[in-house]
């Protein structure tokens, strides 16, 4: 499994069971049960992950019997690339007002992230959200006025301000705000620690707390924010991992 990716992680127990949960990296990875008795766990490998060899553990409970089941996912280097970009000395050195703003900015992000609906909210393969062409971003390594900076977290997809922007499962708007580097923003919550969000638009058309339903417009292509040019940034994290959202693209996860 490459840095970015998703682990699908399966048990058929084959007799009925009262409870189940994953265990990856110190972390609670929940489980799901499909219409064919099937319990799946997906498993986010971060982008930034370290390359080796990690333990996944699940634990369930069965007729008052615990079992525990142990598996090894074997994490590969992802092909990121480099990206080298020119901004203004202003949306790159920041003042202090600016500064304090980020900051907040950021809390309100890590927020939306950190409790995450215990139920699935989605059902069957996700779509992209826009039409457009992908830039292969994700992961990618920055320079910003020749200086390093943190990876790309998200995939860019280029398309013509206006363009419509569609919700790629159902899930809840848990945050939509105007952002200094993000530009309008919003992030959906699909539930089970799956979090999706849309960054750059030029309109947004859902409100905090919406319940949306797949291919739902939720806004706008746009330039809002720290950018050179209209795009949508997708991204997506699974139980805060950051991995490529197109790895769920008319993939069957259920």
């Amino acid at each position: 499994m490459k840095q970015g990716g998703i682990a699908r992680m399966t048990l058929e127990p084959g007799v009925p069971i009262s409870s189940i949960s994953g265990r990856f990296k110190d972390k609670t990875v929940p489980y799901f049960e499909t219409s064919k008795g099937i319990f799946v766990a997906l498993v986010g490998i971060d982008m930034d992950q370290v390359l080796g060899t990690i333990p996944f553990t699940t634990t369930w409970q069965s007729r008052g019997k615990t079992f525990t089941q142990k598996n090894l996912i074997e994490v590969q280097a992802g092909a990121f690339g480099l990206q080298k970009l020119t901004l203004p000395k202003n949306k790159v050195d920041l003042d202090a007002p600016t500064l304090k703003r980020v900051r907040g900015e950021k809390s309100r992000m890590k927020a939306a992230f950190a409790n995450s609906f215990e139920k699935r909210l989605w059902e069957g393969p996700f779509i992209a959200p826009v039409e457009g062409r992908r830039q292969g971003t994700f992961g990618r390594r920055r320079l910003i006025n020749g200086k390093p900076r943190r990876s790309h977290t998200g995939e860019d997809i280029s398309a013509p301000t206006g363009t419509p922007i569609l919700a790629p499962n159902a899930g809840k708007v848990v945050l939509v705000g105007h952002f200094f580097f993000n530009g309008r923003s919003v992030v959906i919550d699909h539930g089970l620690g799956l979090i999706s969000m849309y960054f750059h638009l030029s309109e947004v058309n859902v409100e905090k707390g919406a319940l949306v339903k797949i291919g739902e417009q939720i806004g706008l292509v746009g330039k809002s924010g720290r950018v050179t040019g209209p795009h949508l940034h997708w991204g997506m994290r699974l139980n805060n991992a950051k991995v490529d959202p197109y790895a769920f693209v008319d993939v069957v996860l259920d």
